[in-house]
């Protein structure tokens, strides 16, 4: 054997001696002196005192073969990798870099296990970041009926921008990210593709706009030209939807556009970030018009948004009209032509949906004849009976409503016992041309009394019950005959008893206050090392992280920390020994 060979033969082996009789915590110290002493790795320095015989004594995982990585392990090397992923997904830490950075913080024990040993072991018990990084499974949803839901989304038009010249294509030596003046240029020339489709027959309906960004205005012309009825006889497509699902765009979100909604009973719900199957059906629609419309336009010379969006209604209708669906088997139009009547809702005219963008319901006070009045813009001042509505009293405020869909209609929006709101829809009363109501009953022809409100219900019952009768008829003899209520019940000798109550005088004594003292929040060993490190600008021993432990068992203050690590600088004394003498 060489004699060089024979040398660091025999200094492992009384390196491994010394490892076999080394406190708790000391080996560690003790391979990283022999890699830096050899300039080696501690995996290499791992690998030849495993060739001497020597092992770590760890008692090995009787679940996972001879794997001396622990699940705590696999995991927290898998975090360390997939926290330091980009947004785009791309991992910038490797495995190696990963347990470096562990071993450095003592989040992991040093067993001397290899890089690709670790993504062996943490793709075998699902750790491994390629894993984790997988979309998680997700329940796919059906709809009811055509219209009853429909997604939103808006779309930057990426292929092309619009000026007096027409419609240009973005070509990618002039509109890339490293040329952020020519983007600013075109920035109010972006083509937005604003789309909305069907979830149940997959109908799209879309159209483009000129603008920076999404507002308000936009969108609340898009949805008119989405609700209302278009004159094109190949164009069944319309009505208001019961639900629409999109996401949290400002404009979305704003208190106009979910006003408007909520006027018109559509049920809006925003997805969860990063949640895109939530909406997929939109953004495959999306892709469908990029490839089988947008891939036409390099073909054609565009002037104009309305030439651009007269050819999207042309290709529109074809594909609505013709293709088939893989999920029904039908076209798109074919299928939502199945939507029954009491499905379809017509939406109301333009300046009603303008008003109803700034309308919250309204409070009125109820009329002793159980009547309110309302008027709504464009129409007459109307009296509304609302008799039949339940818990209605007279003299309270109830809040009122225009019907969108059935004006001079209005909703009366009444909580239930749960405290939801329900609409109790109310047509105008119908007068004569006197201004009586024609329903009223006649003078000497027909008498009618008044609905019993809740109210008189509740009083009349009460009369009975304070008399002891079966009718109001007795109840009012017996108060007329100042027959006192409920027999003549007790109502103040009782008192007397109740207050022959004698009290014993008490002694007390002064209340020994103390200002309140406040204890410094205390870190982990963990954490207290961590900070100890970047303080001192080098890794703890492992004596260091013993000793830290037995001075602070529960945990370290953290108002002490700027004195340790002042006390681990000195110089005279190393270590925390000083810190624990003083201690004691």
């Amino acid at each position: 054997m060489h004699e060089t060979e024979l040398g660091t033969l025999e200094y492992f082996q009384r390196l491994a001696a010394q490892l076999e009789s080394a406190p708790h915590g000391r080996r560690g110290t003790m391979i990283d002196e022999a890699a830096g002493f050899l300039n080696v790795s501690r995996a290499q320095v791992y690998n030849r005192l495993r060739a001497v015989g020597w092992r770590s004594g760890r008692r090995l995982r009787t679940d996972k073969g001879d794997s001396r990585l622990t699940d705590e392990d696999a995991k927290t090397l898998s975090a360390i990798m997939v926290e330091s992923s980009r947004a785009n997904g791309k991992r910038l830490l490797g495995v190696d870099d990963a347990m470096d950075i562990a071993l450095a913080n003592h989040l992991i024990e040093d067993t001397g296990i290899t890089p690709a040993s670790a993504l062996r072991i943490m793709r075998a018990r699902g750790f491994h970041p390629d894993q984790v990084a997988r979309p998680t499974p997700h329940m796919p949803m059906r709809s009811l009926h055509p219209n009853h839901v429909w997604q939103f989304d808006v779309s930057v038009c990426v292929l092309f921008y619009l000026d007096d010249g027409g419609m240009g294509a973005m070509d990618e030596k002039w509109f890339y990210k490293n040329k952020p003046r020519n983007l600013k240029r075109i920035s109010n020339k972006r083509v937005l593709r604003y789309l909305v489709t069907d979830h149940c027959s997959g109908t799209l309906f879309f159209e483009y706009f000129l603008a920076a960004g999404e507002d308000q205005k936009t969108l609340f012309n898009f949805l008119m030209h989405a609700f209302h009825k278009r004159p094109h006889p190949q164009d069944p497509f319309h009505g208001v939807p019961f639900m629409l699902i999109w996401d949290a765009g400002s404009a979305n979100q704003s208190y106009l556009i979910k006003n408007l909604l909520n006027r018109l009973s559509v049920r809006h719900q925003p997805h969860l970030p990063g949640n895109p199957r939530a909406k997929g059906q939109v953004e495959n629609g999306h892709n469908l018009v990029e490839r089988k419309f947008e891939g036409r336009l390099p073909f054609m010379r565009i002037q104009s948004l309305d030439q651009l969006n007269e050819q999207a209604r042309i290709w529109a209708r074809q594909f609505n009209g013709m293709a088939i669906h893989r999920r029904h088997g039908h076209s798109r139009y074919g299928l939502w032509q199945t939507i029954r009547s009491e499905e379809l809702r017509i939406a109301p005219p333009r300046e009603l949906c303008e008003q109803l963008l700034t309308t919250k319901p309204e409070p009125r006070q109820v009329r002793g004849d159980l009547t309110i009045s309302y008027k709504i813009k464009g129409y007459d001042a109307f009296n509304y009976s609302v008799a039949h509505i339940p818990d209605v009293r007279v003299g309270e405020r109830i809040d009122v409503c225009v019907n969108p869909y059935r004006a001079p209609n209005i909703d009366i929006i009444i909580k239930d016992h749960d405290g939801k709101d329900v609409n109790h829809e109310c047509p105008p009363i119908k007068t004569d041309a006197a201004g009586f109501n024609v329903n009223a009953p006649v003078f000497g022809e027909q008498y009618q009394a008044a609905v019993d409100t809740d109210t008189d219900q509740h009083r009349k019952s009460m009369l009975k019950q304070a008399y002891g009768v079966d009718t109001l008829s007795e109840a009012d003899a017996k108060r007329k005959a100042r027959t006192p209520a409920f027999e003549g019940i007790d109502s103040i000798s009782y008192l007397e008893h109740k207050a022959r109550v004698h009290f014993v005088e008490r002694k007390g004594q002064e209340l020994p206050v103390e200002a309140p003292r406040s204890e410094a929040p205390r870190l982990s060993h963990i954490a207290a090392a961590k900070r100890l490190v970047r303080e001192l600008g080098r890794p703890l021993s492992a004596e260091e992280h013993n000793t830290l432990r037995e001075l602070y068992p529960d945990g370290v203050p953290e108002d002490q920390l700027v004195g340790l690590a002042a006390r681990l600088t000195q110089p005279q004394r190393t270590g925390l020994a000083l810190v624990k003498q003083e201690a004691n």
